[in-house]
């Protein structure tokens, strides 16, 4: 291994997440060198993998740079992270790098992969949704498919999304309360999933369902004034921001039970991580269960609040942090029939 290489491959690499809109504008908190690879299938390409956080609470998320195309060059020219979290199994770390440098070379420039990224921003952030664009990624195909992952509970009629990690608890909470009430009760909730080689597995949608009834047309999912994430002279702004990679459905008044109940955990567990040392095991049982519906570590959790018994899910943000919409869904009664959270478009990669 040569350092200088990875020495300009650490520093290209906090560099292209420095400048990612998901990072804020703010280089990893912790980045640790991980392993070396040599890519055959592409001219011997030398490559070297790191883990990092986001944040402190974070999980531990892999990103490649080099290309280089022998131990003496220094032209770091391939820069990559999905903000897929870092596999522990080292033979799966491996095989993901490897898909994360095919995936480099498959857009053969850095402009063409952010270009991509940078449209998805602009889809999880747009006001509008197209009925028939999430009514394809509820039909299965080769590279699409669906599933229920778990039950909410609404027992106020109010309904919360919102990022579950980092703003329903401690002080900084960001947890918009839905202007709109519905019915209450106990709701399933889906999630469109793609498979694509570039990307591998990601959530594409998840989709609260209130009655079983098809959406016809929907409308933007606007937040109470006095929960709104950002408030300004002329209104509110209507959304969620996502800086854990994870969304959630969330009943209002649970969403304070569920804060209580990280309080008191936190106070039990002192100097411990919320994500890694409780509900990573979650996520670890589900990816158990269903490994072909996620990526490994589990990228979607039921979960029953200890203390009231109160169900939330939890769901990965597709490609991590952001600024995300969600949307109800009218059938054709004009009734209100489901709430999506629009996460990935997967028509960038089909096309």
């Amino acid at each position: 291994m040569n350092d200088n290489q990875k020495n300009i491959a650490q520093k290209a690499l906090c560099e292209w997440l420095t400048e990612q809109e998901q990072m804020d504008g703010k280089p990893p908190k912790k980045i640790e060198y991980a392993f070396a690879l040599k890519d055959d299938e592409h001219d011997g390409l030398i490559f070297f993998v790191f883990k990092f956080k986001k944040s402190s609470i974070g999980k531990w998320l892999i990103g490649v740079a080099g290309g280089f195309p022998d131990e003496e060059s220094t032209d770091c020219t391939a820069v990559f992270s999905g903000l897929d979290e870092f596999p522990s199994d080292k033979d799966e770390a491996i095989e993901l790098a490897f898909k994360m440098t095919d995936f480099i070379l498959h857009f053969n420039a850095r402009e063409k992969i952010q270009a991509v990224f940078e449209k998805n921003l602009k889809y999880i952030s747009q006001g509008e949704v197209d009925v028939e664009k999430i009514a394809r990624q509820f039909v299965k195909t080769e590279t699409r498919f669906y599933l229920t992952v778990g039950t909410v509970d609404v027992p106020s009629g109010k309904v919360i999304v919102a990022d579950p990690l980092c703003y329903l608890s401690g002080e900084h909470i960001i947890a918009p309360v839905l202007e709109r009430e519905i019915p209450k009760g106990s709701y399933p909730v889906e999630v469109s999933i793609c498979r694509h080689n570039e990307i591998g597995i990601r959530m594409c949608t998840a989709r609260l369902k209130i009655k079983d009834a098809k959406a016809v047309r929907y409308e933007l999912a606007e937040s109470e004034e006095d929960s709104a994430a950002f408030k300004a002279k002329d209104g509110v702004m209507h959304g969620y921001p996502v800086d854990a990679g994870m969304m959630c459905f969330i009943d209002a008044g649970a969403a304070k039970n569920y804060a209580k109940f990280l309080e008191k955990w936190h106070k039990d567990n002192p100097k411990k991580n919320h994500y890694d040392d409780y509900f990573a095991a979650f996520f670890a049982e589900s990816d158990k269960k269903l490994p072909a519906y996620q990526r490994e570590g589990g990228d979607f959790i039921e979960w029953a609040n200890p203390d009231t018994g109160e169900r939330m899910v939890q769901i990965s943000s597709g490609f991590g942090d952001g600024f995300y919409q969600s949307f109800w869904g009218f059938d054709e009664s004009g009734e209100v029939c489901e709430l999506i959270a629009p996460l990935v478009d997967p028509d960038l990669f089909d096309n």
